[in-house]
């Protein structure tokens, strides 16, 4: 007996006609040609397109052009053939509607491996191997050749510290989590009664919770619900468990990822991060607690904050980023942070990296659409005056209604990661202890691509030093694509508010992550070529007092034990006032329907 497979669909192909009426070289499905150039701008296109859909009842999540200059159109995720049949002949009623092809689902042959039972791997296209085809995931880390590499190789413990919003105890995550900790000292700020402890957990982030209203003044409004959950997913699921999805670090064994969380009801202070970061790599200073065990190669910041990191001459909170980043290296650590979402206003990119991605020594990572040009969202990263570069974090445009409140719609397939399924409650947000796979965009979810990357360098390669590490990943890249099924202007250096635009080494780094081609480095290097073994989580104490022992980075270089030192010439209350800023996760509200919602973070 022979079964077949039910045929379902992901939407529609729909080429509108040309805005000015003229024939159009591609009207006939017979003379289609794939690498058709539309001539109308992408927010026309977006814009047509919406109103065609709304005359006919036709809904849909995501849009995004593709090729023979058609767009792409789906509700995010598969429905049967019949329903999407039935709504291409609705649109091809409209006279605005040159043709409507039904994006049927093909059964794939030996692309996804037989052990990745995990439902939701095949919605995870940044996962997926890169495509060169115009209008395919040109944008992608190539990730999935990169495991195939791998096969019958070594592979060595490694970890990676998520500093974010907590954990929660998914079960695809039972096993891959090392023991963490909860950096996030004011009370007020943590909704968990008591500051710092050991227990990471995210209860739900809220402004609401705090109880003093002094307090909430200057608080943004709850950001992308379950962070860190999102990110810790992204590197630690497991893989061929027939649950949710798949990590990056599937092939390495045991804990993979070190939860430490710093962010509160009020985004992150600085004092807490940079206690966040030396705990994870081992170190020890004043008042820290006991010492992490299960040292991070690999610190993932998925924040961002206001300010230069340039060497001002003065103590400040570039200075304690910059002297805890040498810190780290010297330790065995390389940071990697995301460059940032832009201005809420209008959500297109800045001109420059948000803090700490802008400090020396840091991996800068912006994000591109899948298909490979900039983000809308994400800011830009000079690849020649800085360690950086580019990978998928998916895309979305925002415009506004009627009552001018912000409309989100996601552009590509978004990265597709656990979450909970508890919603902004105000109050009463909290974990339901439910999980689902969601869709979000944001450099927040580039920077732990990169960080994943990262460590399956250091698995198959441990003797890795930071610059042997960082130099690699920024060289062994794939080039930015320039030809897109959309006419795109170039990004241009130094300018805010820039949208969708094609990439260069001034904008966006020194190119595509490619862990195929960067994990296939390190393997070379592990037969022999690899000099400078690292040693990390040593007995050094580092010269940092923590804002609630009264001070900052303080110590001298002879200071040893854990003892703070003086403050040299510096005032305890101007480093107070320097190091006291906060910094706030790039927000996330947008919420789609069905199986795969959408957020930005």
């Amino acid at each position: 007996m022979v079964s077949t497979s039910p045929r379902l669909a992901k939407g529609l192909i729909v080429k509108l006609k040309q805005a000015d009426r003229r024939p159009d070289a591609t009207r006939s499905v017979v003379r289609l040609q794939a690498a058709a150039m539309s001539t109308e701008s992408m927010q026309s296109a977006r814009l047509r397109m919406a109103s065609v859909a709304r005359r006919h009842g036709v809904n849909y999540l995501v849009q995004r052009p593709t090729a023979f200059a058609a767009q792409l159109i789906h509700s995010g995720k598969l429905e049967p053939f019949e329903q999407a049949q039935a709504e291409a002949e609705q649109l091809r009623a409209d006279p605005d509607v040159e043709w409507v092809i039904v994006n049927e689902v093909a059964h794939p042959a030996g692309v996804i491996s037989p052990g990745f039972n995990d439902p939701a791997y095949e919605q995870q296209t940044w996962l997926h191997q890169r495509e060169t085809t115009l209008g395919g995931r040109q944008g992608v880390a190539n990730i999935a050749p990169a495991w195939g590499a791998m096969i019958g190789k070594t592979i060595s413990p490694v970890v990676v510290a998520v500093l974010d919003t907590g954990k929660l105890p998914a079960p695809d995550l039972d096993g891959r989590m090392a023991q963490g900790y909860d950096f996030v000292s004011e009370v007020e700020y943590s909704d968990d009664g008591n500051g710092l402890d050991d227990d990471p957990s995210d209860p739900g982030i809220s402004p609401e919770k705090i109880r003093d209203p002094a307090l909430r003044t200057g608080c943004s409004a709850a950001p992308l619900q379950w962070h860190g959950l999102r990110i810790a997913s992204m590197l630690g699921a497991q893989a061929g468990n027939a649950l949710n999805g798949v990590g990056i670090l599937a092939p390495v064994p045991g804990p993979v990822v070190l939860p430490v969380r710093v962010a509160g009801m009020c985004g992150a202070e600085l004092s807490d991060i940079i206690e966040g970061m030396l705990w994870a790599a081992g170190i020890d200073y004043q008042g820290s607690p006991p010492r992490n065990l299960q040292p991070a190669r690999v610190i993932n910041l998925s924040f961002g904050g206001d300010g230069s990191c340039s060497d001002s001459g003065t103590h400040d909170a570039a200075w304690l980023y910059r002297d805890t980043i040498k810190t780290l290296e010297s330790k065995g650590a390389l940071v990697v942070a995301s460059a940032g979402n832009g201005s809420p206003d209008n959500w297109l990119g800045l001109a420059t990296p948000t803090r700490p991605a802008s400090c020396p020594g840091v991996l800068a990572v912006t994000a591109l659409n899948q298909q490979g040009y900039k983000a809308n969202y994400a800011n830009l990263v000079d690849g020649t005056q800085q360690y950086g570069l580019a990978v998928a974090g998916g895309d979305m445009v925002m415009t506004r209604d009627a009552n001018n409140q912000p409309v989100y719609t996601l552009v590509d397939d978004g990265i597709v990661a656990l979450a909970d399924q508890g919603t902004d409650q105000g109050i009463d947000t909290k974990p339901l202890g439910v999980y689902e796979m969601q869709a979000a965009v944001g450099t927040s979810f580039s920077a732990p691509t990169a960080a994943g990357v990262a460590a399956l360098m250091l698995a198959v390669a441990p003797d890795l030093t930071v610059a042997e590490l960082r130099n690699a990943l920024v060289t062994h890249i794939a080039p930015f694509p320039t030809v897109f099924p959309a006419a795109l202007p170039v990004c241009q250096p130094g300018v805010n508010a820039q949208g969708n635009c094609v990439c260069t080494t001034q904008t966006c780094g020194t190119g595509v992550l490619d862990a195929y081609r960067a994990v296939n480095w390190a393997m070379d290097q592990a037969s022999g070529a690899a000099s400078g073994a690292v040693t990390v989580a040593s007995s050094d104490s580092s010269c940092f007092r923590p804002n609630r022992l009264g001070g900052g980075s303080s110590c001298s270089d002879g200071d040893s034990g854990g003892g703070g030192g003086a403050l040299d010439t510096l005032s305890l209350l101007a480093l107070l006032a320097a190091c006291l800023t906060s910094m706030v996760m790039a927000a996330g509200v947008w919420r789609g329907a069905g199986d795969v919602r959408g957020d930005r973070g």
